[in-house]
C-alpha cells in the first residue's frame, strides 16, 4: 500500500471534455444479455456502458454495466472484479445493490445492479443548482451510514463523489460505484492510487496507507461542494490541485458561503483536516455531529416554514386558497431571498419556473428599458409554466431592494391537486388582467389620453 500511486487524472478532467468524448462516440446495438432484456441506453462511461434491462424472470428493472472488450485489461479491468467480488455482499439501503457478475471472456463482462430511478448528485454540485443545506446534510448522513456498514464488512470506498451518489425521487440516497474500494482480506488484486482527484485525500495522494480516514475527507470534500457548488481548493490543472491538497489548507468553507450555521461550517472542517489526529477518528463520531446538526436544521426550517407560512397568508396571490392548500404551494415551493439588483430572470434564457412575489417590489426590463413595476402578492414568468416547451424569457427581472420569493417549477405546478390547479389558474388570471390594465394606461398616456 505504500508503493507511488497512479493517479486516475483523467477522473479530473471537466465534464464538458468528457461529454464531448462520449458523444463522439457511435452507439452500439447490443443483444439481450443472459435472462435480462434489454430497454434502453442509461450511459456511457469512459471504460463501460450501462444500461436499463428486464430480468424476464423477477419482472424488474435492473441496470447492466457491461465492459468494452477493449478495456478488458489493466487496471479497469481489475476496477471490475473488484466490483464484481462484492455482488451478494454488501446490503445496505444507501448502497446500490449488486446481483451478478460474469467475467467469462472479454466479449461478456457485466455487472448486473439494482436500478435506481434518479439522478447522480452530479447535478446539485454547481453553484446555480444547490440544494437547500438541510437536504444536503440528509444526503451526507445517508451516505456516511453507508461508508460505516461498507467498514464493517472490511471495505473501504475510495470514489466518493457527487458522481458515484445517486438520489432517488423519493429523496433515498444510494452510493455506488465500488470499483476503486480496497477489501481487506482479499485475494484480488489492489489499485494503488485510484479515486477522484478533487474529492481524493492527502495521504490517498501521497500514496500512504488508507483507513476509513481517508473516505471521511472524501465525504466531507463531497459536503464541501454541494454546499458550495466549489473544490476545496483553487488550481488551474491537476498538478497545482495535487500540490494545494497534499501541502496546503483547504479554502474555509465560510469564505465561499457565509450563511452556513457554524456548527456545519465546524463539521466540514473537521472533515477535510490533513492530519489524521485533526480529521475525524471513526464514522460514529462523524456521525453523531451529522445527527445532531440534522436536527437543528429540522428545527429551524418548521420555524422558517412556519414564517414564510404567515408571509404566504398575507399574500394577494393567495388571498382565495385554504389553509392546506396554501401549505401544499409551500412544500412545493422554494422560497429564495434577493439581494437589490440581483437577477430573478435573465432574458434570452429559457424558462422552467415563475416566481410569487411575498415581500418588495421586482422589475421588469426589455434591453434595459423598464416595462413594469412588480409588487408584492403577483408573479412574473408564469408564461415558462403555461406554455409547452421551453419557451425563451421575454424579459428581465431584478429585485428593488431586498425581495423574498418564492420559485415553483413548472413540473411541480403540474403536480398541484385539483383544487390547487383551479387556485393558481384563477390568480394567472387575475394577475394578467392587473398587468394588462397597467399597460394600457401606459399606452393612453403615450397617446396623450388622459
Amino acid at each position: 500500500m505504500n508503493s507511488t500511486p497512479t493517479l486516475r487524472l483523467d477522473t479530473a478532467m471537466p465534464e464538458m471534455e468528457k461529454t464531448r468524448r462520449l458523444d463522439a462516440r457511435s452507439e452500439l446495438l447490443i443483444e439481450d444479455i443472459g435472462n435480462y432484456k434489454i430497454m434502453s441506453v442509461l450511459g456511457k462511461g469512459a471504460t463501460s456502458d450501462v444500461y436499463l434491462a428486464l430480468d424476464v424472470n423477477t419482472n424488474q428493472r435492473v441496470a447492466i454495466k457491461k465492459m468494452r472488450p477493449e478495456c478488458s485489461i489493466g487496471m479497469q479491468h481489475k476496477m471490475f472484479a473488484i466490483e464484481s467480488s462484492l455482488c451478494g455482499m454488501l446490503k445496505h439501503p444507501n448502497i446500490v445493490s449488486l446481483i451478478e457478475a460474469s467475467r467469462t471472456d472479454a466479449d461478456n463482462t457485466y455487472i448486473v445492479m439494482e436500478y435506481v430511478e434518479g439522478e447522480s448528485l452530479d447535478k446539485y454540485s454547481s453553484p446555480d443548482k444547490l440544494l437547500p443545506v438541510d437536504k444536503v446534510m440528509d444526503i451526507v448522513r445517508q451516505v456516511a451510514e453507508a461508508l460505516n456498514y461498507a467498514l464493517q464488512m472490511g471495505v473501504i470506498h475510495r470514489d466518493v463523489k457527487p458522481a458515484n451518489i445517486m438520489l432517488r425521487l423519493d429523496g433515498q440516497v444510494k452510493l455506488a460505484d465500488f470499483g476503486c474500494a480496497l477489501l481487506f482480506n482479499a485475494d484480488t488484486t489492489q489499485i494503488s492510487g485510484a479515486g477522484s482527484l478533487s474529492y481524493m485525500s492527502p495521504e490517498q495522494i501521497s500514496g500512504a496507507s488508507l483507513n476509513h480516514q481517508s473516505d471521511i475527507y472524501s465525504l466531507g470534500a463531497v459536503l464541501y461542494r454541494l454546499l458550495t457548488g466549489h473544490n476545496t481548493f483553487n488550481a488551474t490543472d491537476n498538478y497545482a490541485a495535487i500540490n494545494q491538497i497534499v501541502n496546503h489548507p483547504h479554502i474555509p468553507i465560510g469564505i465561499r458561503r457565509a450563511d452556513l450555521p457554524k456548527e456545519i461550517v465546524r463539521i466540514t472542517d473537521r472533515a477535510l483536516q490533513k492530519s489524521l489526529e485533526d480529521r475525524y477518528q471513526d464514522w460514529k463520531e462523524f456521525l453523531s455531529d451529522l445527527y445532531a446538526a440534522t436536527g437543528v436544521l429540522r428545527t429551524a426550517k418548521q420555524s422558517d416554514e412556519q414564517a414564510m407560512f404567515d408571509l404566504m397568508s398575507r399574500c394577494a396571490f393567495f388571498k382565495d386558497f385554504l389553509t392546506v392548500e396554501i401549505w401544499e404551494v409551500l412544500r412545493a415551493s422554494e422560497p429564495r431571498t434577493f439581494r437589490h439588483n440581483e437577477a430573478l430572470i435573465r432574458e434570452d434564457e429559457h424558462g422552467f419556473s415563475f416566481f410569487i412575489v411575498l415581500k418588495g417590489s421586482v422589475a421588469v426590463t426589455k434591453q434595459n428599458r423598464m416595462l413594469n413595476l412588480i409588487q408584492a402578492g403577483d408573479c412574473v414568468g408564469e408564461n415558462a409554466c403555461l406554455y409547452n416547451g421551453s419557451p425563451i424569457r421575454g424579459a428581465s427581472v431584478a429585485a428593488q431592494g431586498e425581495v423574498i420569493a418564492l420559485e415553483i417549477s413548472k413540473e411541480r405546478l403540474e403536480a398541484f391537486s385539483k383544487d390547487v390547479g383551479i387556485r393558481m389558474d384563477r390568480a394567472f388570471l387575475r394577475s394578467l388582467n392587473d398587468k394588462l390594465s397597467v399597460s394600457n394606461a401606459r399606452l393612453l398616456q403615450l397617446m396623450g389620453i388622459r
